[in-house]
């Protein structure tokens, strides 16, 4: 990750360089018409707001997917609490069970009675 962002960083230099060397080798004036008015600006000023508006632009919508990423992973690290809990509490009841039924099988069975002659009644 770390490499990708230097080469990032590396390309996006070099390409601010040649905007400039293309601005500045581009530097005569020219007019400038735009909505109701009409100015004499130079074209170097052109190209490098341009150039700027631009990365701005990107800027700006890598913060906005930056922010919803973050938000996500927000809400899936909760998730993950979440179910880890459930996880939790279903796990102690499995064992809960395990403990109940080993407890069912270690009592000894009663002899059954086969018939009620067989039961004694105290008065």
């Amino acid at each position: 990750m770390k490499i990708n962002m230097e080469f990032k960083l590396i390309m996006s230099l070099i390409f601010a360089v040649i905007v400039a060397i293309f601005a500045i080798q581009n530097a005569g004036n020219v007019e400038i018409n735009f909505l109701f008015g009409k100015f004499t600006i130079s074209q170097a000023v052109i190209i490098l707001g341009s150039a700027v508006v631009g990365a701005l632009s990107i800027f700006l919508i890598g913060l906005v997917k930056q922010i919803k990423q973050s938000k996500k992973i927000k809400d899936l690290n909760y998730k993950i609490k979440t179910l880890m809990d459930e996880k939790e509490a279903l796990k102690n009841k499995v064992d809960n069970l395990i403990i109940s039924k080993e407890q069912i099988h270690s009592i000894e069975p009663v002899e059954s009675i086969d018939s009620a002659d067989e039961i004694e009644y105290k008065e």
